[in-house]
């Protein structure tokens, strides 16, 4: 069950990194603003409390609470600064790369959880996919640059998140654990109210301000928060999904499985590529079509050791 819950959430996953990507470099809205637009829109979960959410027993609990919040709040907000800065089929992969890795780290030095070795080699597989597929030399970067630092910033904080929040779910009722860690994240949204870019964008941002920053330019600034409503409801949906898989399986391999959502994602984007260049065009290397081509085989070797 969570095998299958985790595709479905990977798959939704790549359908919205896309549209971060569309919104962030076309539309070009503003990273903070737009992990502002990802956040504050799980605050209302605070208003679910009364109807059978249970409270947390202890100080430490809570502090996992709001460490698995603010940090998944944090590690959206790297990752759109890293699909900014570079191209969000080498960003990307290298995210998905990073919180497996440091979800197995983390999972086994604090909540002593212990795989088979064939799920071991399964994780290195998909893992190994990612990390082939974050290969990139192009016009704009070839090697290390500011976007990967970026990339790998928020696999590190999609892994604490990730594995605190599995320690709550191991102590209480999924229910409880996903309102309580998604409603911390929306905490830190409320609190980027206060961001500059944020409070100018929503508050005092003029007609010739809001031209000169482009926040929605892309065709039409109603056009551009339909597109972010859809893309917050589907990126919702994937993250329930996806965190109750956690909750009922492996958060090592679960989060190894993020693989998947760079392979779902390199489809897509050659997709896009071939039939909408205006729209969406990311530029291709022979030896990068080799590369994705060999990810997605080997991603899926991964994917066959888990089944």
């Amino acid at each position: 069950m969570w095998l299958i819950l985790s595709i479905i959430g990977y798959a939704l996953l790549a359908i919205v990194a896309i549209m971060d990507k569309y919104l962030l470099s076309s539309a070009k809205v503003q990273p903070a603003l737009y992990t502002f637009y990802s956040t504050i829109f799980v605050l209302p979960l605070l208003l679910l409390v009364p109807f059978g959410v249970n409270f947390l027993n202890t100080p430490f609990d809570w502090a996992m609470v709001l460490v698995s919040g603010v940090s998944f709040a944090f590690a959206l907000w790297a990752m759109f600064l890293g699909f900014e800065k570079s191209e969000i089929s080498h960003v990307g992969p290298l995210v998905g790369a990073a919180v497996p890795l440091f979800v197995l780290l983390f999972s086994s030095l604090f909540l002593s959880e212990i795989l088979t070795i064939r799920q071991l080699v399964a994780c290195g597989f998909l893992i190994a996919g990612s990390l082939i597929v974050s290969f990139e030399k192009s016009k704009q970067h070839s090697g290390w640059h500011w976007g990967m630092v970026w990339g790998i910033l928020a696999g590190v904080l999609f892994a604490v998140s990730h594995v605190s929040a599995k320690y709550i779910y191991g102590h209480y009722d999924f229910y409880s654990g996903f309102v309580w860690t998604r409603a911390a994240t929306g905490l830190l949204g409320l609190l980027l109210l206060f961001h500059p870019t944020v409070y100018r964008s929503l508050f005092k941002n003029s007609v010739l301000e809001e031209q000169e920053n482009k926040v929605f330019s892309a065709k039409t600034k109603k056009d551009n928060i339909i597109l972010v409503v859809i893309n917050k409801v589907l990126g919702s949906v994937a993250v329930v999904i996806v965190q109750y898989a956690v909750a009922i399986g492996s958060v090592s391999l679960v989060n190894a499985l993020n693989g998947l959502e760079y392979a779902f994602l390199i489809i897509f984007v050659l997709v896009l590529s071939k039939f909408w260049p205006k729209k969406f065009n990311e530029d291709y290397t022979g030896l990068e079509i080799v590369l994705e081509s060999l990810a997605v085989v080997v991603i899926g070797v991964g994917l066959i050791l888990l089944v």
